[in-house]
């Protein structure tokens, strides 16, 4: 049993290591403007996939606000209702001179004082010129209003806007030599800016598929903010294809609310039909992924706006087991087992070693792929269509149960044929064909994954 211990100790040492070593931090947030619109995007990236926000109602004089973050607390970025906007990224460490000479430290996170209390940029310059907190020796800010203006906090150092944007990543726009710079997140958010010709949601989406990060730490949620309308864009898990629209002001009318994020989106991919395809039919089978004990809404229509459309309604079953359920089971026959083996030293030390390497399987799954969680296929066959006209689709959903919020996909479209024109179909089925052109598309067009306007 002696050595059964000491692979024991090396094991929990493993596990440790794997807890605690490498971490990595790495978000993107920017703001962007032109002369009527305000828009601004943040990738949170991380491995805890357990997100959570926090609706914060108006009270004591101060503005109420949005909290996104984890199940600490700590506010990682919001808004408040006076289109107020920040979110933070993490730095090496970076002294303070200035502010611990010349300002008194607040304790606790001062974001949550200067959102509650802020409703331009000249209001949070002033608090910051008269206070800081320890987060700013680890963290910097990138903070937006509704009127135009925008700043990074890093330290001692307010960077002002002098274009019509501003990107964050991880390395300090003062002290760049103290590391994370280059930043090719950076680099591909100011390329894309540049670029893009008109200042939309598209955009900035287009941007956030582009810079999200996977592996270990990767993007766990993203939101794009209308600044000036309050209004905020909720994605999950780098899925740029399902949004949650959250209407800020009328949402802090319900009270104080708090929610898991990842338990309101679906998961949903759309699979068929592919956008911009030709079905020859006037019969159209949708299909697309999503997660079970979901309500889904299929909506489709000849108007891309969706003003004249037709809907139609799916509740998909639950699964009976979850993706820890196999675990569970291994150990209790473990636990039932090494009492009848109890004299064989031998068997009992195999026993544990397997359930030692079980274990530890499960605790890096639970690192890397925490949101393998099982998808289903769901369908549903339409039929007639009218012939040779364009039509427009995307889902809705919402667990089942629970009505708080519904998401909703990008939209594609399709373009029915003839009926008399049809030709033979194969014996694959559809959305097969689907995935298989999907996966070459994806291979070879090299285009961003958010690829339709809301």
């Amino acid at each position: 049993m002696i050595a059964v211990r000491k692979l024991f100790v090396y094991f929990c040492a493993h596990v440790l290591f794997l807890s605690f070593g490498n971490k990595a931090f790495s978000c993107t947030v920017f703001y962007l403007k032109n002369d009527t619109i305000i828009l601004a995007g943040n990738n949170e990236d991380w491995k805890d996939p357990n997100s959570r926000m926090w609706f914060y109602p108006s009270a004591d004089n101060k503005y109420g606000w949005i909290k996104f973050g984890w199940g600490s607390g700590f506010p990682q970025g919001g808004m408040n209702d006076q289109g107020v906007f920040w979110d933070a990224t993490s730095g090496p460490y970076l002294e303070m001179p200035y502010s611990e000479a010349n300002k008194e430290k607040y304790q606790g996170p001062l974001m949550k004082k200067i959102i509650e209390e802020c409703t331009s940029i000249e209001d949070a310059i002033f608090i910051f010129s008269k206070q800081y907190c320890e987060d700013q020796y680890k963290a910097q800010y990138l903070v937006g209003d509704s009127k135009f203006n925008s700043i990074i906090v890093e330290g001692d150092s307010i960077i002002s806007m002098q274009d019509n944007y501003l990107i964050l990543t991880n390395f300090y726009h003062s002290n760049p030599q103290l590391g994370g710079y280059p930043c090719w997140r950076h680099d591909k958010a100011k390329e894309l800016i540049t670029e893009g010709e008109n200042l939309t949601t598209y955009l900035v989406g287009s941007i956030l598929s582009a810079t999200h990060q996977e592996g270990k730490y990767p993007t766990q949620y993203s939101q794009i903010y209308d600044l000036k309308n309050c209004l905020i864009y909720l994605f999950y898990y780098h899925n740029y294809e399902e949004f949650i629209t959250i209407d800020l002001k009328e949402e802090l009318k319900k009270g104080y609310r708090s929610f898991d994020i990842p338990v309101l989106f679906a998961k949903i991919k759309l699979l068929a039909p592919i956008s911009g395809k030709d079905i020859s039919s006037t019969t159209a089978e949708f299909t697309w992924e999503g997660k079970p004990c979901f309500d889904y809404e299929l909506i489709y229509s000849t108007d891309a706006e969706f003003n004249d459309s037709t809907s139609e309604y799916i509740t998909s079953d639950c699964l009976p087991l979850n993706k820890n359920i196999g675990a569970i089971l291994i150990l209790g026959g473990v636990l039932l087992v090494i009492p009848i083996l109890k004299g064989r030293v031998h068997i009992q030390q195999i026993l544990i070693l397997l359930l030692l390497v079980l274990l530890n399987l499960q605790c890096e799954k639970d690192n890397t792929d925490a949101e393998e969680d099982g998808v289903i296929i769901l369908n549903k066959v339409v039929d007639n269509l009218l012939p040779n006209s364009t039509y427009y689709w995307k889902i809705k959903s919402n667990p089942c149960n629970q009505n708080d919020f519904q998401s909703e996909t990008i939209t594609k479209y399709f373009i029915t044929g003839n009926p008399a024109c049809t030709h033979a179909h194969t014996d694959i089925p559809s959305y097969v064909e689907a995935i298989l052109i999907q996966k070459h598309f994806d291979i070879y067009a090299n285009l961003p994954r958010w690829n339709a306007e809301f």
